[in-house]
């Protein structure tokens, strides 16, 4: 293979990965790109992404893609406060507030306040419970971690509250024991809320 070959070989190869990546979802994390910060993040969102995800954080290219998700690793007291009243105090609450405007909603994987919940006054907390409640009408939420289709229930009496409970929760299906007994209430609850139940050794 001559220096020509090998150079359209390699440039060929970029161009492909480079493709591949354009191709992938990707999710905006609202920071700088940190090892750790990575790494915390990555496992969160995979399950949303079965085929693959790329992360792009602050400051990063997007590459003429528009993200799935917009995520704000922690959201400190004062930040909080200054959301909940429209302002903003940094470069980045100043785009989260925009895609906010914009009727983008942001998922937040760390409420600062709520580090205090033992040791703050319970007006104090409170303030902050109604801010983020109100944040959350703006469209700032907590990113909520995706759970598995299926949940193990051990009980041998599988009764209505049962499913509602794991329906709530997010389950699509109710793996029980073999010898279980499920309430008639119990299947049509699941069928109401479009559930499974399986009976399982």
């Amino acid at each position: 293979m001559d220096m020509s070959e090998l150079v359209s070989a390699v440039v060929k190869e970029v161009l492909e990965r480079m493709e591949a990546r354009k191709a992938l979802p990707c999710v905006f994390v609202l920071a700088k790109r940190e090892p750790a910060l990575e790494e915390r993040v990555r496992p969160l969102v995979e399950p949303y992404f079965p085929e693959g995800v790329d992360l792009v954080f602050f400051g990063e290219d997007l590459g003429g893609r528009t993200p799935a998700k917009h995520i704000l690793p922690h959201l400190c007291c004062s930040s909080m406060a200054d959301l909940a009243a429209g302002r903003v105090s940094s470069r980045t609450l100043e785009t989260v507030l925009s895609l906010l405007l914009k009727g983008i909603s942001v998922e937040v994987l760390e409420f600062g306040y709520r580090s205090y919940a033992d040791t703050a006054p319970g007006a104090l907390y409170d303030l902050y419970v109604g801010y983020e409640k109100a944040l959350a009408a703006y469209g700032l939420k907590e990113f909520k971690a995706k759970l598995p289709e299926s949940v193990r229930v051990r009980e041998k009496l599988i009764t209505a509250p049962m499913v509602e409970k794991y329906g709530k929760e997010g389950y699509r299906n109710m793996v029980v024991p073999a010898d279980a007994t499920v309430t008639p209430l119990a299947a049509e609850t699941a069928d109401a809320l479009k559930m499974g139940i399986q009976k399982k050794l």
